[in-house]
């Protein structure tokens, strides 16, 4: 994390301090990003529970999406494992599992970039409104040491941010449309 976090300060050119992100909104936006790219790029896991006689509710692992091989005669609840009966033994599994940074190839980090700068940037944005440093019109806007917008003459500044945001974020969603790996409800 701490490689995608420098790295990003590059790209968004936030790499002087003091930064206009923090370190925990980065890792923020990141986790969120990584959310929606697993539920479409999944990584298959595998995964063992030990079973312990008198024990009928098993957690399935965190990063657990849904089972692919090995479930079949489990009833499984939210992201549990429900025995009728008790017994001593193991359950093996293969699962769809959310992806960690790590897990990302090389020619796709550029869109999880593009997707924090623009979440970064959105609620920024809004914060500034909120604080009523944006709510009016302005040509240039300095958001952080070598962070610097230009807007055109008479538009809203608010609006403005919101569309670059947006556009950053669809960015990421255009990258990982398509092949969809997995099953959901």
């Amino acid at each position: 994390m701490k490689n995608f976090i420098k790295e990003f300060r590059q790209y968004s050119k936030d790499n002087e301090k003091p930064y206009f992100f923090t370190e925990k909104e980065i890792q923020n936006s990141v986790e969120a990003a990584l959310k929606l790219y697993s539920k479409k790029k999944p990584i298959l896991r595998e995964g063992n529970i030990v079973i312990v006689e008198g024990q009928k509710i098993y957690a399935l692992p965190e990063d657990y999406q849904t089972w692919y091989k090995g479930l079949e005669k489990y009833d499984i609840v939210g992201n549990c494992i429900v025995l009728k009966n008790s017994f001593c033994g193991m359950i093996s599994f293969l699962y769809y599992a959310d992806r960690k940074i790590t897990e990302i190839s090389e020619k796709e980090i550029g869109l999880f970039y593009s997707y924090c700068y623009g979440n970064l940037l959105e609620k920024k944005a809004l914060e500034m409104t909120e604080q009523g440093i944006a709510g009016g019109d302005l040509k240039t806007m300095k958001l952080g040491r070598g962070l610097e917008l230009t807007f055109e003459d008479g538009k809203n500044s608010k609006e403005l941010l919101l569309d670059l945001a947006k556009e950053k974020k669809q960015l990421f969603f255009d990258g990982i449309k398509g092949n969809i790996i997995g099953s959901w409800c």
